[in-house]
């Protein structure tokens, strides 16, 4: 679907706003020239492109759907890709259905022992009902229901094992009793029973077992009920079209979340409208040719060989975390014509929240390309250090091109000493110089400027690894649109490194660190395929031990996990992530950085890798 068939070529501001039908519109949105574009919660619902995944829509708002305490979750398990272990054996007490019925027969372990199966005490795998439950859940409470034909079959001894995924063994479809048990029940003597589930650590496998008998016991059905709220629930726009390539302004919200809780925003653009890349088998030794998404739905299942995603012409997911009422800029690579963005809820037992609308700008851009680099790529933490931002706009004769240059670091900017147009030095003017922030006033650069080098020397100090220094431009004529971002980029073949990234210097000659990722995307969807990523790294030349960090940081500078801090020695080591944040939550799709840190002595080195998070 277009953005809207009544944009004019020449809007200067497009506002697109997601629910807030109860609250006025922008300021900006009676001015002239601007496009307001607005859109219910209850009309995108019924929008097949939109997707509203576990969420209860209200008039002016959406929220994370409540588990129904009454409702029994272990029957849908295996239409949420969970999966009923030793089906042949006990299937039927997943099922929801009370005439069927699980024969537990009689076994004593110390004769059971006597075949090498497993037996804790007097519980043994004989016993055992396993269900995953193919997603985390707070597990409310258990019924077991047992003996409804012949009140002697009742099973009397119980315990229950919660955890978020089943442990590993190898005999998978006959797991032994785990442990430990979050609840036992002895000399139970009712039909029906129900097993209150004390606070835990969301659940997706649940085991119950049967204690030894002497007789054969008779178990109808065990029904599971879960409480609060579901663990993610997600909003994602259509693919936008905006018809023709627009530089992206900010993303903001309005809604709340409760303390434990977290709603995270996420954004990413295309040249084309579609993400994904399709691929047919050509029947020759395992080659495959990449076609339209027309011609994969009517090829033969067999000659179907996946999807991937279109790294060369879209983003991977960027996210922003939350936002603010001022916006948040989107970093999404601009100018492109299509847009997407995601909102996630992430609840905590009971804390959830709810958002009321969701709104971007955009406007056309003032230059068709900007490219920007920035040198040196090293440099002493809290040391002064002298910097060239270097950039390499593209102006066509449509462009409106510019004359305000805006830099933005988490470093601590200084003074500007001089800027050059081509080998040109130019007069400037600081418009704005804040501890993070500096405006630039320059002579307008226009179509007959296109390739020609824009240098602004500068001083700042790097506060941490990895820091930024993003750039955007704009034209001072026109208030009213978006400044236009500045991408990462090979801006000049005088400089190494293309980027706008500047890294920490090492104390001394000598590399003590050395930090590889075996793969650069995690996938944690559950489908066994790049669920955890391997964090390799080298520890060399030291005496004795350093002590070492890893954690994983958002792009915000946030940090999302510590997956280790001890003391190392020299040696090769490896530490796994999970995608998991520092509460057990999955984290967000979007770009992470993945630090190593080594304090030796006096001494501190980090070494960082970026990694994509895909679902």
């Amino acid at each position: 679907m277009l953005l809207t068939a009544e944009l004019s070529p020449a809007s200067a501001l497009v506002i697109y706003r997601f629910g807030g039908q109860d609250l006025p519109p922008p300021p900006e949105a009676s001015s002239p020239g601007v496009q307001y574009i607005q859109r219910s919660w209850r009309e995108l619902e019924t929008d097949t492109n939109a997707q509203f995944l576990d969420l209860a829509v209200a008039p002016n708002s959406i929220s994370p759907q409540r588990r129904d305490p009454e409702v029994n979750i272990a029957p849908t398990a295996e239409l949420r890709g969970g999966i009923f272990l030793r089906p042949h054996v006990n299937a039927q007490v997943w099922d929801g259905d009370t005439s069927t019925v699980w024969q537990s027969g009689a076994y004593l372990c110390a004769e059971y022992s006597a075949y090498s199966l497993t037996c804790t005490d007097d519980f043994g795998t004989t016993g055992t009902a396993n269900i995953d439950l193919g997603g985390l859940y707070q597990i409310d409470r258990i019924r077991l229901i047992s003996g409804l034909r012949d009140p002697s079959k009742v099973a009397q001894s119980v315990r229950v094992y919660l955890a978020p995924r089943m442990p590993f063994v190898t005999t998978q479809f006959q797991p032994p009793p785990f442990s430990p048990h979050q609840v036992e029940i002895r000399d139970n003597r009712q039909q029906v029973l129900d097993i209150a589930i004390p606070p835990h650590e969301d659940a997706g496998f649940v085991q119950l077992t049967l204690g030894e008998h002497n007789e054969d016991w008779e178990v109808q059905d065990i029904h599971i009920f879960a409480k609060g709220f579901v663990r993610r629930a997600t909003f994602v726009t259509e693919i936008l079209d905006l018809e023709r390539p627009m530089a992206w302004g900010q993303v903001r919200w309005g809604g709340s979340a409760d303390e434990r809780a977290r709603v995270s925003i996420q954004s990413r653009s295309g040249a084309d409208e579609d993400p994904l890349r399709y691929w047919r088998d050509t029947g020759r030794g395992g080659e495959r040719q990449e076609v339209s998404a027309a011609e994969y739905e009517v090829l033969k299942l067999g000659e179907r060989v996946g999807t991937s995603y279109d790294q060369d012409h879209w983003d991977f997911w960027s996210t922003y975390d939350s936002g603010d009422r001022l916006g948040t800029q989107i970093v999404s690579r601009s100018p492109r014509q299509f847009l997407q963005l995601r909102l996630d809820f992430l609840p905590q037992e009971n804390d959830g929240g709810e958002i009321r609308f969701l709104e971007f700008r955009a406007s056309e851009p003032v230059a068709s390309s900007l490219v920007g680099e920035v040198w040196p790529l090293e440099a002493r933490v809290g040391q002064s250090t002298d910097f060239t931002y270097v950039l390499r706009p593209t102006l066509n004769q449509e462009d409106a091109g510019f004359d305000r240059l805006e830099i933005r670091s988490q470093s601590l900017l200084g003074a500007v000493t001089q800027v050059r147009v081509g080998d040109l030095v130019v007069p400037f003017e600081l418009e704005l110089a804040e501890a993070h922030r500096l405006i630039l006033r320059l002579p307008r650069l226009a179509s007959k400027d296109s390739g020609a080098l824009v240098e602004v020397d500068f001083n700042a100090q790097v506060l941490r690894y990895g820091s930024r220094f993003e750039g955007r431009v704009s034209d001072s004529s026109r208030p009213l649109e978006v400044p236009q971002s500045i991408n990462d980029g090979d801006a000049t073949g005088e400089y190494e490194g293309n980027t706008v990234a500047v890294t920490t210097a090492e104390a001394d000659e000598g590399e003590l660190l050395r930090l590889r990722l075996l793969s650069k995307v995690l996938t944690p969807n559950g489908d066994g395929i790049n669920e955890a990523v391997e964090v390799a790294y080298e520890v060399f030349e030291i005496t004795g031990s350093a002590r070492v960090r890893v954690e994983i940081w958002d792009l915000s500078g946030r940090r999302m996990r510590l997956i280790h801090e001890g003391e190392d020695g020299i040696g090769t080591y490896s530490r796994l992530w999970d995608g998991r944040d520092q509460a057990g939550r999955l984290s967000p799709p979007g770009v992470y950085l993945v630090t190593v840190s080594l304090d030796a002595d006096a001494d501190h080195f980090v070494r960082s890798r970026i990694l994509h998070v895909v679902y």
